[in-house]
């Protein structure tokens, strides 16, 4: 059944953070989802997505990284994943409950460096970044010299008129990406952590082993091919979902596919409810005793 919900948002100090939030009006007993963006974008990425859940009961927060749309500036050239994770934690506190961690892209993967040292109720991962044991290749010294200290969408490609882009990404109707052109416009993204990626960063596998795990691939994506999302669903033991025409964006705002991909996700939050249930007194009650 379809809920009502509201809207709200908080800016977390010290660190400065920005955390948005899809609420149902009456409190849900459902883990809390806490949705990570990725690359050069923000929580704007995830508003039909979070307003999908909510009104279906689950507490959608969508953070924005340091440095990131809503929250404070950050200096990209120094910042690094371990940041990123690190901010995924500070959201974590603000919630102040177990939740279920949604990222996309570069947003999965500091969703699993932060999973890797903290309890986490579960794991979706859309067109994840994929870990250093499921990269398809490491990259030559020249490669890594190309990245500058911070880039923009120009430099990553993710510019262009509508036609080149609507090629690129045919699950999206000019209105979206109209809207992914004016967001990622003033834009940037820490270089450092990008060369981070692509030299590989390892995650134990076997911290993973006891959480539902979920990766979805996208058959149109040009940024994380869908046999790396394989690799990585592989590598941690998890579902794995394909969407064969998706794009890298489409995956969660493109009208065409993100329907279909909340839909699958919450079909999966539902199955695993009763146990992420369980799971969340389990922790809690840990917590209680120290």
């Amino acid at each position: 059944m379809v809920q009502a919900i509201k809207r709200d948002e908080v800016f977390i100090e010290p660190e400065g953070i920005h955390l948005e939030t899809h609420q149902p009006e009456r409190r849900s007993r459902k883990p809390p989802l806490l949705l990570v963006h990725g690359a050069l974008t923000g929580s704007w990425l995830w508003t039909e997505v979070a307003a999908y859940l909510a009104e279906r009961g689950w507490e959608a927060h969508a953070v924005n990284l340091r440095g990131h749309f809503t929250s404070d500036v950050a200096e990209l050239s120094d910042t690094t994943m371990r940041d990123y994770a690190d901010d995924i934690g500070v959201a974590q506190r603000q919630i102040g409950r177990p939740a279920v961690i949604i990222g996309w892209g570069i947003g999965a993967l500091a969703a699993l460096m932060h999973a890797e040292r903290h309890r986490v109720l579960g794991l979706v991962l859309l067109a994840p970044s994929p870990p250093a044991a499921a990269l398809p290749r490491s990259p030559d010294e020249h490669e890594l010299r190309a990245v500058p200290a911070v880039y923009d969408a120009a430099w990553w490609g993710w510019t262009g008129s509508r036609d080149v882009l609507r090629e690129r990404m045919p699950d999206m109707d000019d209105d979206e990406i109209e809207k992914m052109t004016e967001l990622l416009a003033g834009a940037r993204e820490s270089g450092p952590a990008r060369r981070e990626r692509m030299r590989g960063i390892p995650i134990d596998a076997t911290r993973f082993v006891d959480v539902p795990s979920l990766v979805i691939g996208a058959g149109l994506d040009d940024v994380i091919h869908p046999t790396e999302a394989r690799r990585t669903a592989d590598l941690l033991g998890a579902s794995y979902e394909y969407f064969p025409s998706a794009s890298h964006f489409g995956l969660v705002m493109g009208a065409r596919t993100w329907p279909e991909v909340a839909q699958s996700v919450l079909g999966w939050l539902e199955e695993r409810r009763p146990a992420m249930a369980a799971a969340s007194a389990s922790i809690s009650l840990v917590g209680a005793r120290r």
